[in-house]
């Protein structure tokens, strides 16, 4: 239960239960760094938590490239990057086509970097847009990305697999962030100079 009043108790784990997928986040939240996880009001938590989303979204966009560039649909600048002792013919005879999934998460990796990065605008401008842009992704409507419901399937390579995993992570994270942007915002809006105690009324009721 989280506590609030004169114990300025704050518990951040109580905003689970505002995410899309409320078991998703209590398995993920224990895997959270300390600072984020035992963050002590909403800045910290927002500010932590984005930070800590920006890490694994650059290890999955990695790992996607890397990928990428053994298949046909591989970029020759990635192909330079990766793997530069492929020249030529070679490049072109060594590499197999792309697996849907591998495709579909490279790609949707690269849509919630877009959306943490926002048009690489000044960090204290982005909140608004993120906010903005996860309540579009988790609130409006639209199918799972296949990265996220349908990978690994059958045919997925060892590497598809990892990806996907990663990607699920990731895509818990942001649903964490999603809850916390709300009350983060009022305060920032109001120029309040107190930190909330306690996530809101309703996380707080819930929270284990």
């Amino acid at each position: 239960m989280a506590a609030s009043g004169a114990t300025g108790s704050y518990h951040p784990k109580a905003f689970c239960s505002k995410t899309t997928d409320v078991a998703s986040c209590l398995r993920v939240y224990p895997t959270l760094p300390d600072d984020v996880a035992k963050s002590q009001d909403n800045e910290q938590l927002y500010t932590r938590l984005y930070d800590y989303c920006g890490v694994k979204i650059y290890e999955a966009s990695s790992l996607a490239e890397s990928m990428i560039a053994t298949t046909t649909a591989a970029d020759p600048v990635i192909i330079a990057t990766f793997f530069p002792q492929w020249k030529g013919d070679e490049a072109i005879t060594t590499k197999t086509h792309p697996g849907k999934c591998l495709l579909s998460c490279n790609k949707t990796i690269g849509d919630v970097d877009a959306i943490q990065t926002c048009g690489n605008t000044y960090m204290e401008d982005r909140p608004p847009m993120i906010h903005q842009n996860l309540t579009v992704l988790f609130h409006g409507g639209h199918p799972l990305p296949l990265c996220k419901s349908g990978c690994p399937e059958r045919s997925s390579s060892e590497g598809e697999a990892i990806l996907a995993t990663k990607f699920k992570y990731i895509w818990t994270l942001l649903d964490l962030l999603e809850a916390v942007l709300p009350e983060y915002l009022s305060e920032t809006a109001t120029g309040a100079k107190h930190k909330t105690t306690t996530p809101s009324p309703a996380a707080a009721s819930t929270a284990p």
